[in-house]
């Protein structure tokens, strides 16, 4: 299944983030542009990140998207197993350390991270970010988990990064089966799906 795609240049808002001298990893050239714009397209004031890691994404995109308010971020023990073993040297000891001083920010930690939770454990949220665990289990839990708790916008990371990680099997399925309007960001690894 071919996915519709979107150019970068029909996203309004698009412009160079500050980084804040933090790391680029685990994000392609130009991506972190898109998700600011995509937030910042739908005045999110709050934001889930499935999979926040050391806090990178999270104090960059608080710091360059002004309508932020919110920001939660779920994330695993070191001791969690990932499916996708390649996966186990992107974890950390200390999930979302680069933010934990911001207090628009706050730490979930579980230990099948956000497969140990269900909608009714958060309020809603304007957008949610997937970049958690990437194998085809967890992509289907964390889809339905934000699908039922976002109210504007979700992103995934990670698209064409196959066979590596599961994330095309379960967004094609869900757009051919179940008719979610997902949408590729042209040039990226990134899809997002707008319910406004």
């Amino acid at each position: 299944m071919t996915l519709p795609t979107v150019s970068k240049a029909e996203l309004a808002y698009l412009w160079p983030i500050e980084w804040l001298g933090l790391h680029r990893q685990y994000l392609n050239a130009g991506e972190m542009d898109v998700v600011a714009a995509l937030l910042r397209q739908v005045e999110a004031k709050s934001v889930l990140e499935i999979g926040c890691r050391d806090g990178r994404t999270a104090r960059v995109l608080l710091h360059n998207v002004s309508s932020l308010q919110r920001y939660v971020g779920i994330d695993v023990p070191i001791s969690y197993q990932p499916s996708l073993l390649h996966q186990r040297a992107e974890m950390v000891v200390d999930p979302g350390a680069l933010v934990v001083d911001d207090p628009r920010f706050e730490l979930i930690i579980r230990e099948r991270g956000s497969q140990d939770m269900m909608p009714s454990d958060f309020s809603p949220v304007d957008a949610v970010f997937i970049d958690g665990d990437h194998s085809e289990q967890a992509v289907e839990w964390d889809s339905r988990l934000a699908y039922a708790i976002a109210q504007k916008l979700i992103i995934w990371h990670d698209y064409h990064n196959d066979p590596a990680v599961e994330i095309k099997l379960v967004l094609d399925r869900l757009c051919e089966n179940e008719h979610w309007s997902i949408k590729l960001i042209e040039g990226t690894w990134l899809a997002y799906l707008s319910r406004i």
